[in-house]
C-alpha cells in the first residue's frame, strides 16, 4: 500500500481530532475516597470519568484481583458521580462489581481499556455476556494492548491486535469499540506499535484484514467521539 496515502489518511483524521479540542480528565482508582469530604473534593475536580478501583479491592468495590462486590458506600458514590455528570469507567472491576455497577448505570456503559475473554482467559478481559451488556447500553469499549490479556507469548505484534479486534467486530459490529491502548500502563508493546506515531502500521494491518476505511475511521476515533456526544446529551438532561 502507498505509504504517502497512509500518512495523508492519518493526517486528515488527526486534524479532525485536533479541531475537536478534546482534553479529558480521568481519575483511576478512587481508593482515597473514603467519606463525604473526600467525595466532595473529587466532585470539585470535575473529572470526565472515574474508575472505582484498580486491580485490588477498596472501600467502594472489588477489583480484578479480588472477589468482593460493590459496597453500600460504593453504590452511593456511583449515584453521586452520575448526578454530577461524571462517567463511571468499569475497567479493572471484577465480574461481581461490574454487574452491580452496570446495573446502576444502565445507559452508555464505559470500559476504557480491556480485551476479550473469548480470545484470552484473563481476569482483566470482558466476557461475551459483559460485552453484550455494554453494547446493549450503547456504551463504549476501548481495547488495550496488554500482551498478557491478548496472547500467551510475550512476543506479539500489530497482527495480534487486529485478530482480537476481529473477534469483537465479527460478533458485535464496529459501532461500540475503539482503542484504549494503555501505552503508559504496559511494559511490553506490540511489535510495530510502541507509540501513537506507529498507528499507520495498525491502519495497514486492519486494511489487510479487510476492514474498510469507514470501519477503521469508526474504530480509530469516531466511535469515541459519538460516545462523547451521547453522554454529553445525557449529562445535559
Amino acid at each position: 500500500m502507498n505509504k504517502a496515502f497512509i500518512k495523508n489518511h492519518i493526517k486528515k483524521r488527526a486534524d479532525l481530532i485536533r479541531e475537536s479540542e478534546i482534553c479529558l480528565f480521568h481519575v483511576e482508582d478512587l481508593w482515597w475516597v473514603e467519606d463525604k469530604t473526600d467525595l466532595t473534593r473529587l466532585l470539585c475536580l470535575k473529572p470526565f470519568s472515574c474508575s472505582l478501583t484498580w486491580n485490588d479491592s477498596n472501600s467502594l468495590a472489588g477489583g480484578a484481583n479480588s472477589t468482593g462486590g460493590l459496597s453500600k458506600w460504593g453504590k452511593f458514590c456511583v449515584e453521586e458521580l452520575q448526578k454530577n455528570g461524571i462517567l463511571i469507567d468499569t475497567a479493572h472491576l471484577n465480574r461481581k462489581s461490574f454487574y452491580q455497577v452496570a446495573g446502576q448505570i444502565k445507559k452508555n456503559i464505559f470500559c476504557s481499556h480491556t480485551a476479550f475473554y473469548g480470545m484470552k482467559r484473563h481476569k482483566r478481559n470482558l466476557t461475551d455476556k459483559q460485552i453484550d451488556m455494554i453494547v446493549g447500553s450503547n456504551g463504549f469499549i476501548g481495547m488495550f494492548f496488554y500482551h498478557k490479556a491478548l496472547k500467551s507469548e510475550e512476543e506479539f505484534s500489530v497482527c495480534d491486535i487486529v485478530k482480537n479486534l476481529k473477534y469483537f467486530t465479527s460478533r458485535w459490529g464496529c459501532d461500540n469499540v475503539g482503542f484504549g491502548s494503555d501505552f503508559y500502563g504496559i511494559d511490553v508493546c506490540p511489535k510495530g506499535l510502541n507509540s501513537y506515531q506507529n498507528f499507520d502500521n495498525l491502519f495497514c494491518a486492519m486494511k489487510d484484514e479487510g476492514f474498510s476505511d469507514v470501519e477503521i475511521e469508526k474504530i480509530f476515533y469516531k466511535n469515541f467521539l459519538d460516545f462523547l456526544e451521547r453522554t454529553k446529551k445525557e449529562r445535559a438532561k
